[in-house]
């Protein structure tokens, strides 16, 4: 139905991309995501080249994604050329398949270090940063933007030439400005233009939620493939259904209530796995909440999983809540 997805003469099974988002993007949140898909290119959280390059614990362990087969895209921040390319060569002997560049994210804490969006108000020192990376690399290198710093100034096209001149062998687009943040609507003419007159693969990303809009979208705009970020909150099928849409046209099944709750309990019990039983109840109250939007008396269970205290008490309000959700309980 399209062609292929290609980057740096490497052609990809799949035209859907998970987005990286900050939070969401670890290590047991992949492996979910590549249970439901497994050809789609799956992106990190983004890390720190200068936590990298300083050989953080922490941090290394954020880019070891070995469990997670098939295309893994580990993103990496930050505003110094030499941190940058220690990370990247890092990133590549994890066994990353990409490195994303973040150049787009709006976060008060990165902005104000001049990192993510900010440095979209300096396009020449973004040239300056990709042209480090992919000198230090040899996987491809996509570069993650938004359109501008604000409506005063959308320069990406300016920011997209100056990145492809640089190296990068594929841009990510996100369809807002900085000062947007994540409101409004994204806008897709800016990325159709871009697509038209950047020659390397553009990924449109911004309120693609669901198999229906991408497919939209990928015919409006020229864009080579699409990036799914908050609409996979809670819902990994997302990435492989939208896959599998742009390629058969077919449209599979949303996942029922009851597969929904399984998964969130498979989640929080790599979450916990993961980050030891404190942490990983911490970290699953969001998943959950995600997880189980919408579905009928889940404001109660949500409300009792944000006061767990243990594995054993979280869990079993799970599977106390799948079994009310299972097609004989809902029919009775």
């Amino acid at each position: 139905m399209f062609a292929p997805l290609t980057i740096a003469n490497q052609a990809y099974a799949s035209h859907v991309m998970l987005a990286p988002m900050c939070g969401v993007g670890d290590r047991p949140y992949l492996e979910i995501c590549r249970e439901v898909d497994t050809q789609s290119i799956l992106a990190s959280e983004m890390v720190s080249a200068p936590a990298l390059a300083n050989g953080g614990r922490n941090t290394t362990e954020m880019i070891d994604f070995q469990s997670v087969n098939g295309p893994v895209m580990i993103q990496i921040f930050g505003h110094d050329p030499a941190q940058l390319a220690t990370g990247s060569r890092m990133i590549e002997e994890a066994g990353a398949d990409m490195i994303s560049m973040n150049f787009g994210c709006p976060a008060k804490k990165i902005v104000k270090n001049c990192d993510g969006a900010a440095l979209l108000r300096t396009p020449e020192k973004i040239g300056e940063l990709v042209e480090a990376c992919v000198k230090a690399t040899k996987i491809p290198m996509v570069a993650k933007m938004r359109i501008g710093w604000d409506d005063t100034s959308r320069n990406y096209l300016t920011v997209a030439r100056i990145m492809v001149e640089a190296g990068a062998h594929s841009i990510a687009v996100h369809g807002r400005t900085r000062e947007q943040g994540y409101s409004g609507e994204a806008d897709w003419e800016a990325i159709k233009e871009i697509a038209a007159k950047v020659d390397v693969p553009i990924i449109g990303n911004g309120d693609i939620d669901g198999p229906e809009t991408a497919m939209r979208r990928m015919r409006e705009s020229g864009v080579a493939g699409v990036m799914i970020g908050r609409a996979a909150m809670g819902n990994p099928w997302v990435i492989h259904r939208t896959a599998h849409y742009l390629a058969t046209g077919e449209l599979l099944p949303a996942p029922t209530p009851a597969e929904r709750i399984a998964m969130a309990i498979v989640h929080a019990r790599k979450l916990i796995a993961f980050k030891d039983e404190r942490f990983g109840v911490v970290e699953s109250r969001k998943h959950v909440s995600w997880y189980t939007s919408g579905l009928p008396g889940s404001a109660e269970v949500r409300l009792k999983v944000n006061q767990a205290k243990s594995a054993d008490e979280l869990l079993g309000l799970l599977m106390a809540y799948m079994e009310q959700a299972s097609p004989r309980a809902l029919a009775s």
